[in-house]
């Protein structure tokens, strides 16, 4: 096979392979706004987690507020913290506001474990130290 025509493919091959990956986050949001709608809390906690996993900045602040008022999921206000920290950071102005309510329910210890999980997060999903604003 001629190198032109192989790099050719693989570029193409390599591109149609990010859009995929890309679009399989997207449509767990989508599913997560749906669920959320139809009051399906279960389905949208699912949705929602996997599209933040997916990096999709979107579903963050929305796991926050699950975890904070226990839709679909036990409350949990150290995720609720972690999860309005990356949305805060993705630039979602009100992530900072709502993390904030999330830490107010937490003793100093909880708070610095919360501190250390979201900076945790926050490598794993490759953002910025300060937001996006």
């Amino acid at each position: 096979m001629n190198i032109k025509i192989f790099r050719s493919v693989l570029i193409h091959l390599t591109v149609l392979s990010v859009l995929l990956l890309s679009q399989a986050g997207f449509a767990d949001y989508i599913a997560g706004e749906e669920a959320n709608r139809r009051g399906d809390r279960d389905t949208a906690f699912k949705e929602f987690y996997n599209a933040a996993q997916n990096k999709d900045a979107r579903a963050y602040g929305k796991l926050g507020s699950m975890y904070l008022y226990g839709l679909g999921t036990p409350k949990d206000y150290r995720q609720a913290y972690i999860w309005f920290h990356m949305a805060w950071l993705s630039g979602d102005r009100e992530g900072e506001r709502f993390r904030d309510a999330a830490s107010s329910t937490m003793n100093r210890k909880e708070y610095l474990e919360a501190v250390e999980a979201a900076e945790q997060q926050r490598l794993k999903l490759g953002l910025e130290k300060t937001p996006e604003h």
